[in-house]
């Protein structure tokens, strides 16, 4: 944890450049230009949930936001006011230094400053630099597991984030949980958020494709959203509104072992159990440290949907998570409870004043199931993954039918092939044919329809 470990990978960065152009044969023969070197064929790594095209209306894709943009004084008039706070800091730094030595316990909260001030400037290296020497003093001053150095750890690991740092974003994610652990335990409702943020990092890992098992990312994420539940359930009560979110990722958690069920019986190879049944004995977690998929998924929309059922008047709320209950079991071709499910959330809204609005608003169109998974889905789960806003993008828009069953049938793509992108059309056309869609309802029975249109953004 010390601050030569950012130095050793900072070093490593710098040589990545060097390892990457340096000449394959011992002759060491220049590289050709990059203009001049072969090109391998272009494909798709992350792509979008579609937006639906209608007459007349741009789609309302989701914004891309640059994260390696640097400010403009001028269009930031808060840079100069934060660059001469970074100044005065750095002065009482040096003034600390010169009085009480290079690790005086006053350095620590003047540092944390400065770090937050270079992250408001998307400085990240210079941020984590100071974030980790404020570290080290509050260690040396209040003790190594003292909890004064969380503020400064979470900043730290949004600056790794930012960097796509996963190696160090895991170092700190989990020495963030050790340290938390041990001051709290287990059953200490402050734990709550802790283990809310390493599951969460942990189902992000999984979709960069990024650890030695991605078997073990989903076992952690569910052992530890489970662990949420169970205390926000105990000291907070079902009704609390986290309870929803938590049992929410469970279900996305489940869906991802659903879709890769070869990992669930890697946990048990003995050098992942073990560090698996540790992390469930720390969480006093019963049950088993395997991957769960559908019975899992299924508990958690059920729990979803009795909190809303408990808790909400809005009838339509109430319908859709029943439709999603609907939605999880036509994802496993479970057709008559889908439909059950279905009908019943139809039967709700046909019951309203506004029903005509209510059912056109949740059973009018086709939607990509299931609904709650807002991630890009990576299409090469098994490579580790630089961050999503480091490829380039392009969109495709798509015409198909949908079955009873939701199944996407008749797949045209409307976008003009070139040679560039014909193999990630193609295999955006197969992403298509693999999905799920809820299918429109008449008078609460699923029926076909046809020539939908949906624009996707994919990454490449």
């Amino acid at each position: 944890m010390s601050s030569s470990i950012f130095r050793k990978s900072i070093g490593l960065l710098a040589l990545l450049p060097v390892l990457l152009i340096a000449p394959a044969s011992a002759q060491e023969e220049e590289a050709a230009p990059e203009s001049e070197q072969p090109q391998g064929p272009l494909r798709i790594r992350f792509m979008e949930r579609p937006v639906a095209l209608e007459p007349e209306f741009d789609p309302q894709l989701p914004e891309i936001v640059p994260s390696d943009l640097a400010i403009d004084p001028e269009a930031d008039p808060e840079f100069v006011r934060r660059m001469n706070s970074i100044r005065e800091y750095s002065e009482i730094v040096e003034s600390i230094e010169e009085s009480g030595g290079v690790w005086a316990s006053g350095l620590s909260e003047q540092l944390a400053s400065i770090g937050e001030l270079e992250q408001q400037q998307d400085n990240h290296p210079g941020a984590i630099a100071a974030f980790d020497r404020s570290i080290h003093i509050s260690r040396i001053s209040n003790g190594l597991h003292t909890l004064d150095q969380i503020p400064m750890l979470e900043s730290m690991i949004d600056s790794y984030l930012v960097l796509g740092d996963w190696e160090q974003v895991d170092l700190y994610n989990n020495y963030l949980f050790f340290v938390q652990q041990k001051a709290y335990g287990s059953e200490d409702p402050r734990i709550i958020p802790v283990l809310d943020r390493l599951a969460t990092w942990n189902m992000q890992a999984f979709n960069l494709g990024y650890g030695e098992s991605l078997a073990v990312r989903l076992s952690s994420a569910q052992l530890l959203f489970r662990a949420a539940v169970r205390l926000v359930g105990r000291h907070f009560g079902r009704d609390d509104e986290r309870f929803v979110r938590y049992l929410r990722n469970l279900a996305i958690s489940s869906y991802q072992v659903a879709r890769y069920p070869e990992y669930r019986s890697e946990v048990d190879r003995p050098e992942f159990r073990g560090t698996q049944e540790l992390l469930a004995d720390r969480l006093n977690q019963g049950g088993s440290i395997l991957p769960q998929g559908y019975g899992l998924g299924e508990a958690a929309l059920r729990g979803i949907i009795e909190y809303y059922e408990q808790n909400s008047q809005d009838v339509y709320s109430i319908a859709e998570v029943i439709t999603h209950l609907g939605d999880w079991h036509l994802l496993f071709d479970r057709r008559r409870s889908a439909d059950f499910y279905y009908l019943r959330a139809w039967e709700m809204l046909a019951a309203e004043e506004n029903a005509e609005e209510l059912v056109q608003k949740l059973f009018g169109q086709v939607t990509l199931i299931p609904t709650y998974v807002q991630e890009p889905r990576n299409l090469n789960i098994h490579v580790n993954s630089a961050s999503i806003e480091t490829f380039n993008f392009d969109y495709a828009d798509v015409e198909l039918d949908v079955t009873a069953l939701g199944q996407a049938r008749s797949i045209e793509v409307l976008s003009e092939e070139t040679q560039e992108n014909k193999l990630m059309l193609s295999r955006l056309r197969r992403e298509v044919r693999s999905s799920r869609f809820r299918p429109i309802l008449e008078g609460g029975v699923p029926i076909r329809s046809g020539r939908h249109q949906f624009r996707y953004r994919y990454w490449y």
